[in-house]
């Protein structure tokens, strides 16, 4: 994979900060270290100092956690203008998630010293960052409170709907090559594999998926929006649990 400067870059006026002006720009990208990692190759760790805010630049990259049993559990794919990684003050303080490149992928690391001196010199792009990080904070609590209120089929009509959009405008019949294995679907969506595998398969009776090789093909977006949409109100299918 080729490094693609900041002038070039596609999530120029999609990011957070992607679209900051010229010269601003210029002191940002000086201001971070630009690194490429190859798929499945780790960027931080669940327990590292948390001293960095990482941009995604190209490519998808996976948080997670790991549990006592040595099982990843998939918090969210970032993509292309997404703002990860976390920031403390005091260094005794641990990362809470671990990060992974599931594709090819750029990623520019901005240490807190030289974020700080970046903000001093440009305090309006700070909000930005401050707004970022709240909009990650919401997604977070509406994670949890489709966990504790969806049935795993309504995440994980809710988690396709997620992957084609962030893959290109929603369109009838689009292609959605899943760069994930029916494991790691699982995981997101807090599911065993053999329920997610079960999951896809009713989901293709209703005709909402349909399957095109190893892609899947999003055929009827309107009644796959109404899945992701049905709220169980804390109600929940034991088969839908990780065991």
């Amino acid at each position: 994979m080729r490094r693609v400067p900041c002038e070039g870059c596609p999530a120029r006026g999609s990011g957070t900060v992607c679209d900051l002006p010229g010269e601003v720009l210029t002191d940002w990208r000086q201001s971070g270290t630009t690194m490429l990692y190859r798929p499945r190759q780790v960027i931080f760790g669940e327990g590292a100092p948390p001293s960095a805010l990482y941009l995604v630049c190209h490519g998808a990259v996976k948080l997670y956690q790991s549990d006592r049993f040595g099982r990843d559990h998939i918090l969210e794919i970032a993509g292309p203008g997404a703002l990860i990684g976390e920031l403390s003050l005091d260094d005794n303080d641990a990362m809470s998630a671990s990060a992974e490149a599931l594709t090819a992928a750029q990623v520019s690391i901005f240490p807190r010293e030289r974020l700080a001196g970046f903000i001093e010199r440009h305090p309006e792009t700070g909000v930005r960052l401050l707004a970022a990080l709240s909009r990650e904070l919401s997604l977070a609590r509406r994670k949890a409170r489709d966990l504790a209120l969806k049935g795993a089929e309504s995440r994980l009509a809710g988690l396709l709907l997620q992957l084609g959009r962030a893959s290109g405008a929603l369109q009838p019949g689009q292609h959605l090559e899943l760069r994930y294995t029916r494991r790691e679907l699982a995981e997101m969506i807090g599911v065993s594999t053999e329920t997610a595998i079960r999951l896809l398969t009713a989901l293709k009776r209703k005709g909402a998926v349909a399957s095109d090789g190893r892609d899947v093909v999003l055929t009827d977006l309107d009644r796959l929006g109404r899945i992701a949409q049905h709220d169980e109100s804390g109600l929940h299918d034991d088969t839908d649990a990780r065991p």
